[in-house]
């Protein structure tokens, strides 16, 4: 996204809004046909403008889609059916249409499709009841999203960096999600990308931070289908939700025990049946704190977005509580997952410390850089009431 893209504007406003809700606000996030349907890695069938996750302290997961546009051409009624089909398609619990001119019959359907519709009117509205004007720095006016586009697409499109950054902005998703962390922890060993990626060239951090990012929200997701109750035999729990359940887990244990039998009988070596990752031990730690601290998880995540975009803009350091917690607590989780994630991917340890190196030790924020905590966040059911003269 740039300054030339006509709905620049909206994306940035949804974003900031998506922020205020307390979500990750992901932009432009491309949605692709799964390899094995299309034939080709990569179809894309469309994207969305703003696709945000958020990690209640409940254990809820939710996620927001904002589909933005400036323009009046076009029906406002055929873009609200396409919001409510996209968003059925990725499973999302809130729908915006921001559209510059939104008719009533299109209102009234949004609102039989549970799509809030807000057009240019409500949406400056919005954007001063809100104060989300004051969201001000390169995670918000868009200049770290540029240069993180320019960043992950820079690389050459035959080489394996392009193809590790297609991946992490469009591919992961296209994984069945209990593939999806097992992948993630062993991207390293494509093309040999452990030995390739260095920790002192500007877009190798970025393509980490961006692989922290995909690991982090998968974790989330992870957490979100377990409970307090998989807590007393979270080691099998976790095992089962890697390996797509536990019939599935049972399955591959007797499938590994035949081949090693097999193997055995011709080598006259027997060895141990093990379905874990490698770095097993060090994701059930991190998981098991996930579930104690998920109060922290979404400041968490959110941290890791914004260092990804500060890292890409150039900046040292980000403010204090724009992450929603105190950074001792949430960028120290935050910073656990780079951790994870460079171990995991057997990368140079000098990797794992870039969050950490972000963390400011002021403890005040700058007049230039303010942020909505996720303690002052609205709730979604409390937007309607602002503009619900207008329908």
């Amino acid at each position: 996204m740039s300054s030339n893209d006509r709905d620049h504007g909206y994306k940035l406003l949804g974003k900031r809004l998506a922020w205020a809700l307390g979500y990750v606000p992901l932009l432009n996030v491309p949605v692709w046909l799964p390899e094995l349907l299309s034939g080709r890695a990569g179809l894309e069938l469309t994207d969305a403008d703003v696709l945000g996750f958020r990690f209640d302290p409940s254990g809820k997961a939710s996620k927001i889609l904002i589909d933005c546009k400036s323009t009046t051409k076009g029906r406002a009624v055929d873009r609200v059916l396409w919001v409510r089909g996209l968003g059925e398609f990725l499973a999302v619990d809130d729908l915006y249409l921001f559209q510059a001119r939104i008719p009533q019959n299109a209102r009234w359907l949004a609102d039989q499709l549970a799509v809030r519709c807000l057009d240019q009117d409500d949406l400056s509205r919005m954007e001063r009841h809100l104060g989300l004007d004051t969201l001000k720095g390169p995670y918000f006016d868009g200049s770290g999203y540029e240069q993180l586009h320019a960043l992950l697409n820079g690389f050459p499109k035959a080489s394996e960096y392009r193809a590790l950054a297609r991946f992490l902005l469009g591919g992961v998703w296209t994984l069945p999600p209990t593939r999806r962390v097992p992948t993630l922890l062993s991207l390293g060993e494509q093309s040999e990308l452990r030995q390739k990626l260095r920790a002192d060239v500007l877009p190798h951090r970025v393509l980490v931070l961006q692989g922290t990012l995909a690991l982090a929200l998968n974790l989330g997701l992870l957490a979100a289908r377990l409970n307090v109750v998989d807590l007393l035999d979270l080691e099998n729990r976790l095992r089962e939700e890697l390996h797509g359940g536990g019939e599935a887990l049972e399955q591959k244990r007797r499938y590994l025990a035949a081949i090693a039998r097999l193997t055995a009988e011709s080598s006259g070596d027997s060895k141990d049946v093990d379905v874990d990752l490698s770095n097993f031990p060090r994701l059930l730690e991190l998981v098991n704190r996930l579930l104690m601290r998920r109060n922290v998880l979404n400041d968490a995540v959110r941290d890791i977005d914004l260092a990804l975009h500060y890292v890409a803009s150039g900046h040292s350091k980000f403010p204090r509580n724009i992450g929603g917690a105190p950074h001792s607590l949430s960028g120290k989780i935050a910073s656990d997952i780079l951790s994870l994630f460079v171990s995991s991917n057997g990368l140079n340890p000098d990797f794992a410390s870039v969050i950490m190196a972000l963390l400011p030790e002021a403890t005040q924020l700058g007049s230039d850089e303010v942020g909505v905590t996720s303690r002052e966040m609205m709730s979604p059911e409390q937007l309607p009431l602002m503009v619900q003269a207008k329908k």
